[in-house]
């Protein structure tokens, strides 16, 4: 057996450490430390997988309000209400099937469960646009899309533990991902939101318009997913003779064979010890506030992308725009641009966080994005002033750096050394099973206090939700010392361990 290096940086903290076994490892573009079985093309792949599915889940965020005012012609009173039941319906799909995406990559691989998603995320955009009902029509499309996008950001999360190979620099990586992630909802926002107006000029009404958009867009989902499966990593258990031999396994009702001397066999754990260990995962507490990282930024991209659009939406249904069969121009400018300068100044924040990480506790990163985030919310919550105030464009941009604070800081804390690299889809699976959780509660709670007590209602839970866990990353930061002693006691006995295998092999 071939000797680990290793290296003397913490997988928590990079200023106090000691020997911290790591594997093989290899540099990309200069800058971004990877195993060494990760390509350029591997890599870039992902990226572009992020980039995607930010860009497809904030996409139907942004523009579900035009379909419910302009194609189905939905009254502005209710239109609260119903976005937070669809948001309900689709959690509650998404909430089983996170944790068996997660639980099924480890077993099949990465990337048969990424293009799946993303074929799934794909046809349904493609319907989404021709329903003529609520229920079950737009229903029946949310749940595929449910479906599709859980598979989808919890591969995001599982895989970019396969692809970082550095410790140091698992911040680099994390921003990296951060940041194409937050071009895909800053081109959700600003671009695809003209896309259907701009579409009207061919199409025969602002109908047919948003029709083709959706089918644009949809289309390439599908593409991408095709892509995928050939181009990205080969983590998990991706080969086809581990996907047959589990399928026969089950069928035939026996067990795998288990080969006593690999460690990272993963043919004799069962699923529910997969499971299992995801959620005992949570005793640490830096994996617990990872899990509440989720919980936080997950209700913050649904509640960001869907309140905010239907804000606007019913600010300008309030002076006799968009109601049914009427145009909407207005209201979608101003979407696009209060989203564009949230999404678009949070960019700029990926690489600094993702650099806070490497130099400074994840735990204390996390503190300043969930007050950041905070600042910016609540007062945004209680405006009176039209959308394109300057004011606004500053609580959202505030918004919006905390929000991606918590994305980058969050991935990085769960993909730790100190998570079994074995369950790592598991961990992954309920890391988006608290984020399917949050965006239950969160969205139909601010669907129904966005009717029933004012339009600011979801962002005053934002506020909550970032004081929240502004205040359990404090104790986090207490306790993180003990916990890295810890890690590095654990550290030194399996490098003696594998020193001793490696001397009883050579003796033999």
């Amino acid at each position: 057996m071939a000797a680990r290096d290793v290296d003397s940086i913490d997988p928590e903290s990079s200023t106090d450490s000691r020997s911290v076994i790591r594997p093989p490892s290899r540099r990309l573009f200069y800058v971004f430390i990877v195993n060494e079985n990760i390509g350029y093309l591997n890599f870039c792949s992902y990226l572009i997988a992020c980039f995607a599915t930010i860009l497809l889940v904030a996409y139907l965020g942004v523009v579900q309000p035009f379909i419910l005012t302009v194609i189905l012609g939905i009254p502005g009173n209710t239109t609260g209400n119903i976005t937070g039941s669809l948001a309900l319906y689709d959690e509650i799909i998404a909430l089983p099937f996170t944790l068996i995406w997660g639980i099924l990559s480890d077993r099949v691989g990465r990337r048969p469960v990424y293009s799946i998603g993303f074929i799934c995320l794909g046809c349904s955009l493609i319907a989404y646009p021709y329903v003529n009902n609520i229920y079950p029509q737009m229903l029946l499309c949310r749940l595929l899309f449910s479906v599709g996008s859980s598979a989808a950001t919890c591969m995001m999360t599982g895989t970019m533990s396969d692809i970082a190979g550095g410790l140091h620099e698992r911040g680099r990586v994390s921003g990296a991902v951060g940041l194409f992630a937050g071009v895909g909802g800053l081109v959700a926002g600003m671009v695809l939101t003209k896309v259907p107006y701009q579409l009207t000029r061919i199409a025969k009404s602002e109908v047919e318009g948003i029709q083709l958009s959706y089918g644009i867009v949809g289309g390439c989902a599908v593409a991408l997913g095709a892509i995928f499966i050939f181009s990205m990593p080969r983590t998990g258990r991706g080969d086809a003779k581990g996907v047959t031999a589990w399928a026969k396994s089950l069928i035939s009702c026996n067990k795998p064979q288990v080969n006593g001397t690999d460690p990272d066999s993963q043919d004799s754990i069962s699923p529910w010890r997969m499971l299992k260990y995801g959620i005992i995962a949570g005793r640490d507490p830096r994996v617990a506030l990872a899990y509440m990282s989720s919980f936080v930024s997950r209700a913050d991209t649904v509640l960001f992308t869907s309140f905010m659009s239907l804000w606007v939406v019913q600010h300008f249904a309030d002076l006799g725009y968009c109601r049914g069969g009427n145009t909407c121009y207005v209201a979608a400018g101003d979407t696009h641009t209060l989203t564009g300068y949230g999404q678009g100044i949070a960019l700029a924040f990926a690489p600094i966080y993702g650099y806070a990480g490497e130099r400074f506790r994840k735990s204390s990163v996390l503190a300043f994005a969930g007050l950041v985030g905070a600042i910016g919310s609540i007062p945004f919550a209680f405006t009176k002033l039209p959308p394109a105030d300057p004011s606004n464009f500053a609580f959202i941009t505030l918004t919006g750096i905390g929000q991606m604070g918590m994305i980058v800081t969050g991935m990085t804390l769960v993909n730790g050394l100190n998570v079994d690299p074995k369950y790592r889809g598991s961990v992954a699976g309920v890391f988006s099973f608290t984020g399917a959780v949050s965006i239950m509660i969160m969205a139909r709670l601010g669907g129904y206090l966005f009717d029933a007590w004012m339009r600011g209602a979801p962002f005053v839970l934002m506020g909550i939700a970032h004081l929240v866990i502004m205040v359990m990353s404090v104790y986090v930061s207490f306790v993180t010392p003990r916990l890295e002693r810890e890690d590095r006691k654990r550290q030194i006995e399996e490098l003696q361990r594998i020193k001793d295998m490696e001397l009883e092999t050579t003796e033999k």
